[in-house]
């Protein structure tokens, strides 16, 4: 028994009901439906601004920051193309080879940038990957993303010098040079490029010296690193060519007047100085710390790292006391490196063991292991380089530098198990696979080596050196008795011919020595002044019986005599036996230490009298 109104009001608050109700129902679906689209363009959005950050930071080189930067953004949204590209930048301008990785994603997602091509082919050539940067080069230089640059033309010049084009360096080159576009540092690596290739060809050399003095006159950074370069190759040359540019006197007083020369390269200047003035070596040492040794941190880890390359040990403890190598890292680890030359490593233990400065734990355990193995402590040597080691897993970095010292101290498991690690996590890091190569060198076992080189080829399978190698290695262990070319005559000491190797394949037909052969004149063909690659043919030919053609892999070759290997040696010798030559093979055979040939090298001159 209501009323019109209360049922018009009844409605009203019925209507308002369902109407709030619709209203809950619909924001209830778009948060299940709606939301995560939301969720991810922030998440997306997010990302980019980190990467956006990441990439400022690059290009103050700033790389801690960057890469807390590249990191965030890439876990942000791992999808999001410029997350991608800073984390792919940042291993670029890092120099680790993973960077490939994440440029090869980055295109799968739409294309690379012409700054994207720049770095993907900087990295590859780096990391031995000739196939990628001749690909992003070509793009480069296709004029599809603007007219070439001269960063591109170095790219050229670098990738002709892997694949040994000298002469394609050398014309790439001079686009540098000719572009008035190119900066002075631009210049400057065409310059050191110029001097990489010119080898024998002086008019090359001293052309790149003129850019360097030129680079020189300027005032900023790059003309401060042309006078460094200079300075640097005056110092490594006994007499230095009527052609140098610069006299030396001339180039210390540059270097100590550049408006940006610093404590390095001011003591640069000194080296120049006690160069000329070999007699006033003391005074110009004592002087030198007399005027740094009260620097700041970093002008004292330049003193120290200058004194220390001089072997002037006590006087760098003496100007560094322990309370000023306390101010960082570097210079304490210098004032380490002062007590190791001194031979004072109970010091050194006891600076460890005390925890005086605090240091990265793989640091701290391969200095402590050196300490260990001088004092005579074995068993602590070994554990301390264990606990290097399993501080270093996971980073091909720390894995590398733990490497290269414990080899350098000739801890070589602990050096060999570094380097495979930092292989396993990053198969395209060159230096870890060449300290791999190194020390399965130092075996001596060639089935070693190979399987090495063959796991090499496999990742850098166009890289001409590699193949070389590998050829090389693999034609060594094909067996036919060994010395199937040489006259099986005793030497003077009757020494019987060295019998295969086991673990030598035998010589079923000679498709495979064809192939080698085939594989090596096409290496000659693209290298002619390349001594190994004619070392391969000559090899090839020799074992397919094709005696006066391997010989000929010899024509119109000139080799310095300090280019000249035992392994060149021996095949070269056991090539002039086989053309009958047997004085000049005897004469070769006699200069080559047999230690220092492999098995099968040695065996392949083992029926030379000598």
């Amino acid at each position: 028994m209501l009323t019109d109104a209360e049922l018009a009001l009844r409605a009203r608050k019925r209507n308002r009901l369902f109407l709030a109700l619709g209203l809950v129902l619909v924001l209830v679906l778009g948060s299940v439906f709606g939301g995560r689209p939301v969720l991810h363009r922030i998440k997306a959005w997010q990302a980019r601004r980190h990467a956006q950050t990441a990439f400022a930071l690059l290009e103050k080189e700033q790389w801690n920051e960057a890469r807390k930067e590249a990191t965030a953004a890439f876990q942000l949204w791992p999808n999001e193309p410029e997350a991608i590209r800073a984390v792919a930048r940042f291993l670029s301008r890092t120099r680790q080879a993973q960077a490939l990785e994440f440029w090869e994603r980055l295109e799968m997602q739409g294309g690379l940038t012409r700054d994207d091509l720049v770095d993907e082919a900087s990295i590859a050539l780096l990391a031995g990957d000739d196939n990628r940067a001749k690909r992003s080069i070509a793009a480069l230089l296709s004029g599809k993303n603007g007219a070439p640059r001269p960063v591109d033309h170095l790219l050229e010049a670098q990738l002709a010098m892997r694949q040994g084009a000298p002469i394609e360096a050398h014309d790439a080159l001079q686009k540098v040079y000719g572009d008035s576009a190119a900066t002075g540092r631009e210049k400057l690596q065409a310059a050191l490029l110029e001097i990489a290739i010119a080898g024998g060809t002086e008019a090359w050399r001293d052309e790149a010296w003129s850019i360097l003095k030129n680079i020189s006159e300027a005032k900023d950074a790059a003309s401060l690193d042309a006078l460094t370069m200079l300075a640097q190759t005056a110092i490594a040359q006994e007499k230095l060519p009527e052609s140098f540019p610069v006299t030396v006197l001339d180039l210390a007083q540059k270097l100590e007047a550049h408006p940006l020369a610093r404590a390095p390269q001011k003591l640069l200047a000194i080296d120049l100085r006690i160069r000329e003035q070999k007699e006033a070596r003391d005074e110009l040492i004592a002087q030198a710390t007399e005027r740094w040794k009260t620097g700041e941190p970093d002008e004292l880890t330049a003193l120290a790292t200058w004194l220390n390359g001089k072997n002037e040990f006590q006087r760098a403890l003496d100007a560094i006391p322990l309370e000023r190598a306390m101010q960082s890292r570097d210079l304490f680890l210098q004032r380490l490196d002062s007590l190791g030359g001194l031979g004072n490593w109970k010091e050194i233990k006891d600076l460890l063991d005390r925890d005086t400065f605090p240091l990265d734990p793989v640091v701290q355990k391969m200095y402590l292991a050196r300490c260990n193995a001088q004092l005579g402590e074995k068993a602590a040597a070994e554990n301390n380089w264990q606990r290097a080691l399993e501080a270093a897993q996971g980073d091909p970095t720390k894995l590398l530098m733990l490497a290269g010292y414990a080899e350098k101290n000739n801890a070589l498991e602990t050096a060999r198990s570094a380097y495979d690690e930092a292989a396993a996590e990053a198969p395209r890091l060159r230096a870890a696979q060449q300290g791999r190569l190194r020390l399965s060198q130092a075996t001596n076992e060639t089935k070693k080596i190979h399987d090495v080189l063959a796991e090499m080829l496999a990742i850098w399978p166009n890289d001409p050196a590699v193949q070389n190698d590998e050829a090389y290695t693999r034609l060594l262990l094909l067996r036919d008795g060994g010395t199937a070319a040489v006259p099986s005559t005793p030497n003077k000491d009757d020494t019987a011919v060295v019998p295969p190797k086991e673990d030598q394949e035998p010589i079923t037909n000679n498709e495979e020595l064809t192939t080698i052969e085939r594989l090596a004149a096409d290496l000659v063909h693209r290298e002619p002044s390349s001594l190994p690659h004619r070392t391969l043919l000559a090899l090839a030919r020799l074992r397919l019986g094709k005696f006066g053609e391997a010989l000929d892999a010899y024509s119109n070759i000139q080799v310095a005599r300090n280019a000249l290997t035992p392994s060149a040696l021996a095949v070269h010798a056991a090539v002039l036996a086989a053309n009958g030559k047997a004085d000049d093979a005897a004469a070769e055979a006699r200069d080559i230490d047999p230690k220092r040939l492999l098995p099968e090298e040695a065996a392949l001159i083992a029926g030379i009298p000598r």
